[in-house]
């Protein structure tokens, strides 16, 4: 008889299938039910994570289980919690700005796991979990359960008090979101120079890519480089006009990143001469 736990889940978007699929994939864990929106989006997502049963609704044999909430976070509210037909022994979310404490009311045992990824393609991030900080909250008992089965998913375990999980999501949302409208922004630029698009975008990911390994290495500001923090006005001056030949929006974005790169400048090498220049063309 298989005494490993059952994995039950409920809502199955791109993140929850994408770690379904890792968690399931050793036999640490065995396929429960799996609900989504309808009977139909809960075997497409089966047919992804490879193992499960979909169901139009959860029933009470999700008694004594695991049960994954891969709910959007205005779900992840008491008043739009579902009635559970019976009691997990476990119920954990992978919501980066929900705290634990909201499953209060499905079970006794609770937790929040976010696995620090981006999930804009499920069968990539599955592909590609094997290192992903999953940084976790909640009860004890729940983290203790919760940490073997993750770790052989692949993942790095990060235990940390949640003072503040709103913060959490907006460094989350910073590091990652931001980071790809910056990317888009300098694509723009790239073809507004005459790269082409494909092109472009290749150059600037490693670009990128070779910064984060610098931050990675040095940590900000320490990492950071260029003619803000060498403090070249003239170089500043023609990267302005450029930015307003882009356009309102993209001159406003390019405005806001320098006065901030400005800031980290003045932070790692301090205060220069022509820093108040810099100021008055930013502005």
């Amino acid at each position: 008889m298989n005494t490993a736990p059952a994995l039950h889940i409920l809502g199955c978007g791109r993140a929850a299938r994408a770690i379904a699929r890792r968690l399931l994939a050793d036999g640490y864990l065995r396929p429960g039910l799996v609900a989504n929106r309808s009977l139909d989006s809960a075997r497409r997502a089966v047919e992804f994570i490879g193992a499960g049963q979909p169901v139009a609704r959860l029933d009470e044999r999700i008694a004594g289980g695991w049960l994954m909430l891969g709910l959007p976070d205005g779900l992840l509210a008491p008043a739009s919690l579902p009635q559970l037909p019976a009691a997990p022994s476990l119920v954990f979310h992978l919501s980066g700005s929900a705290a634990a404490r909201v499953l209060r009311p499905l079970g006794e045992r609770v937790a929040s796991v976010h696995p620090v990824r981006a999930f804009s393609d499920p069968a990539l991030a599955a592909k590609n979990f094997a290192g992903t900080w999953c940084v976790a909250e909640g009860d004890e008992a729940a983290l203790d359960r919760l940490q073997p089965a993750f770790e052989r998913a692949g993942g790095r375990w990060l235990p940390f008090a949640a003072a503040d999980k709103a913060a959490w999501h907006a460094a989350t949302v910073t590091a990652s979101n931001f980071l790809v409208t910056i990317h888009a922004l300098a694509v723009r630029l790239a073809r507004q120079a005459g790269l082409p698009e494909e092109q472009a975008g290749r150059v600037l990911a490693d670009l990128q890519q070779g910064t984060l390994e610098s931050v990675a290495a040095l940590g900000s500001p320490q990492a950071l480089t260029g003619p803000v923090e060498r403090g070249d006005v003239e170089a500043c001056r023609r990267l302005m006009q450029a930015a307003e030949s882009a356009g309102g929006d993209d001159r406003a974005l390019f405005a806001s990143l320098a006065q901030a790169t400005l800031a980290l400048a003045r932070q790692k090498r301090g205060a220069r001469s022509h820093d108040a220049s810099l100021k008055d063309l930013f502005t």
